[in-house]
């Protein structure tokens, strides 16, 4: 699609009741009166259209829909800028607003002002320390043990995001509040569980573009009765959870023991119920759904490097001796390469597509002017592709771009797929080590034997996965 050129125009605005010249920022040809630059995305790909975008107009424009502006960036220096959380603020995008509908409360949808986020943070916040994570491995290796054991007696292509989200739920389900849905040993775990689809469901009717949303009051008005449906039966799920969950007697309180029997350190005051409810969604749907796909794109990556597997392998068998199951906590942190796979992974594809900042005042940003409250999306996708960071090839996958080297420190806002400051992911840590564990015993375990047919297509569902991506495993033992 052409572009406007990107050299700016000026004009006059009045800001603060003074009349000051500002540059206009570019954006898409193709501009409708009253519906503006509806045209100019894949409105089921959004991310990946603005991405394309600036490839003609620059890494930094405007997109306009209504009378409403939202100021698209895709560059490392541009996202650096907006880190600062003094000067900027967290904005929350339409997907994530309509998540609010699951619990007003949760961690990924409250605002920062909030008193019932910052209570919960703060209670949650020991359960992911490195005391609370030890005690979180052994059952990672435990659910990730059934998926190979399951999957050493398949010999059908596997459907891999659908394993993963498998495996990932039942990982936060199990170290998170003591609760299984499933022995992951048994064939019909197979196939996505029934809650794995309703959470599906949750995630695709959130990220519906505007235009869909638009015919709500008509047409969408068996959609909206259908989501309303799903989202009373995940709630009546997490009080199940709730209603199930034992006093800790061992003083190692999982997630959810903590949330029933800690009180917030700084107002005294336990947790509503409510709260808690809204923490336990939240967790069991973005607390998976994120690592499921990271897993996914990582194995779609690595089925066409082998040498990358190869070298996977020596070092599991440098640390472990060639048995990735006696993996200790501690030696999966030496897995240092295989963690430069999956920050690769990130790279390439990270959990989100971005995030939404705001400033606090009227301010510059790549020399225009962005007004108080207006939104601004951090591209992650073009960000973390920036050519003048990573490189000519930053669209190939390449581990080794993640060996450090003091002479070719990267800008912070280079690289953030956890997003920013007070409201980066508090279960990074979790994830991470969940990612690392379960690939260990995954590519030890299997030869990845890719379909040549397959090209990648990328849903965008909050989140961003591979879709339709199939996968042929061979067994090494």
């Amino acid at each position: 699609m052409p572009s406007k050129m990107s050299l700016p125009c000026t004009t006059l605005t009045e800001i603060e009741g003074r009349c000051r010249v500002v540059s206009e920022l570019p954006g898409p040809w193709g501009r409708l009166p009253m519906l503006g630059d509806v045209l100019a995305l894949n409105p089921r790909k959004p991310v990946q259209s603005m991405a394309k975008l600036s490839e003609s107009i620059g890494p930094i424009y405007e997109l306009r829909f209504g009378p409403k502006r939202m100021v698209i960036i895709n560059g490392a220096e541009l996202a650096d800028t907006v880190q600062s959380d003094s000067q900027w603020e967290k904005a929350f995008g339409p997907p994530i607003r309509r998540l609010r509908m699951l619990g007003s409360s949760g961690l990924i949808v409250a605002s920062t002002n909030d008193p019932q986020w910052g209570a919960a943070h703060r209670v949650l916040m020991p359960g992911f320390t490195r005391e609370s994570m030890r005690l979180y491995h052994p059952v990672m290796t435990d659910v990730v043990s059934e998926l190979i054991r399951r999957w050493g007696r398949c010999s059908d292509p596997i459907d891999v995001a659908g394993d993963m989200n498998t495996v990932t739920l039942e990982i936060m389900a199990r170290a998170g509040f003591g609760y299984s849905f499933a022995n992951l040993d048994e064939p019909s775990a197979g196939t996505n569980m029934p809650v794995v689809n309703l959470m599906l469901d949750v995630l695709r009717y959130a990220s519906r573009p505007v235009s869909i949303e638009l015919l709500d009051a008509t047409i969408g008005r068996a959609a909206r009765r259908r989501n309303q449906l799903n989202v009373a039966e995940l709630q009546r799920l997490a009080e199940d959870m709730i209603d199930e969950c034992r006093p800790d007697v061992a003083g190692a309180p999982d997630l959810l023991q903590r949330m029933m029997e800690t009180s917030d350190p700084e107002t005294r005051q336990p947790l509503a119920r409510s709260v808690v409810r809204d923490q336990v969604l939240t967790f069991l749907i973005a607390g998976h759904e994120t690592s499921a796909g990271t897993l996914t794109f990582a194995l779609h990556l690595l089925s066409h490097r082998p040498d990358v597997v190869k070298r996977v392998r020596q070092e599991i068998d440098t640390i472990t001796g060639g048995d990735p199951t006696t993996l200790a906590y501690e030696q999966v942190a030496k897995l240092r390469y295989l963690r430069r796979v999956v920050d690769e992974t990130l790279r390439l594809w990270p959990v989100a597509g971005g995030f939404f900042r705001r400033p606090k005042q009227d301010t510059e940003l790549g020399g225009y002017t962005v007004r108080r409250g207006e939104w601004v999306y951090v591209n992650l996708i073009g960000v973390h592709r920036d050519k003048h960071i990573w490189g000519s090839d930053a669209d190939q996958f390449d581990p080794e771009r993640f060996v450090r080297d003091p002479s070719q420190e990267r800008q912070p806002g280079a690289y953030k797929p956890f997003g920013i400051g007070l409201r980066s992911c508090i279960g990074r840590q979790f994830a991470l080590h969940e990612i690392v564990l379960t690939l260990a015993h995954i590519l030890y375990a299997f030869d990845l034997e890719p379909d040549l047919k397959y090209r990648l297509a990328v849903d965008e569902l909050v989140t961003l996965k591979p879709a339709g991506l199939r996968m042929r495993l061979r067994s090494r033992s």
